[in-house]
């Protein structure tokens, strides 16, 4: 993929940095989604490209963009290279922002490498999909589960009230959505979730006192 087909290809993606600031781009470490305006004329050297399948926020995006974001980052910046902004801005928004005029060889490659399969990293997409499974756990999942255990097993509520989470809990409810055939499901936002009111289904007295 060439420059010129990039711009084409993708020209909505492409913004200007508008004139709200006093800073100039280099002056500033982060730039905000409120610093670009949309591009009505021919894109310039000094305008940005902000890839749509970088971005996202609580409410949009997902686990690809979130990887995709930070592997892209976590390569270019490694390589000192200039003219690319990590992108702010409310309700967790995210993006990146690279200046025309620093767009390499490399990042053309990546850009068509996502135009045919939408992710950059297996492997880090994998972690960002844990991650969030950690903080679904740690934010409702466990308490949750914990409840249904005791509604299903009130004798046990002890039991279950003093389990721990590694070889404990975690063991249960992984045992039990493998019986159940679930899966974490992962979400617009990368939130995810696991449907526990199935899972529940398929856990035995056993589980808990083994």
């Amino acid at each position: 993929m060439t420059l010129e087909q990039l711009k084409t290809k993708h020209r909505n993606e492409f913004a200007r940095f508008n004139s709200y600031r006093d800073n100039t781009p280099e002056e500033l470490a982060r730039l905000s989604y409120g610093d670009f305006d949309p591009i009505t004329d021919e894109i310039k050297e000094t305008d940005f490209y902000l890839p749509t399948l970088m971005s996202g926020s609580d409410y949009s995006g997902e686990s690809v963009t979130v990887s995709n974001h930070r592997v892209f980052l976590d390569e270019f910046k490694a390589l000192n290279q200039t003219g690319i902004w990590d992108v702010y801005g409310g309700h967790g928004t995210y993006a990146v922002a690279i200046r025309v005029s620093a767009i390499t060889e490399s990042m053309l490659e990546v850009f068509e490498q996502l135009e045919n399969y939408p992710l950059i990293s297996e492997e880090d997409h994998s972690e960002v999909e844990m991650e969030a499974e950690q903080e679904a756990w740690d934010s409702w999942t466990r308490h949750d589960f914990k409840r249904l255990l005791i509604e299903k097993f009130p004798h046990l509520e002890e039991k279950i009230d003093a389990m721990p989470d590694d070889g404990g809990l975690w063991r249960v409810l992984a045992e039990g959505m493998e019986r159940a055939n679930e899966y974490w499901i992962h979400e617009t936002g990368n939130n995810a979730f696991v449907r526990l009111e199935r899972v529940i289904e398929h856990i035995t007295e056993q589980d808990i006192t083994n």
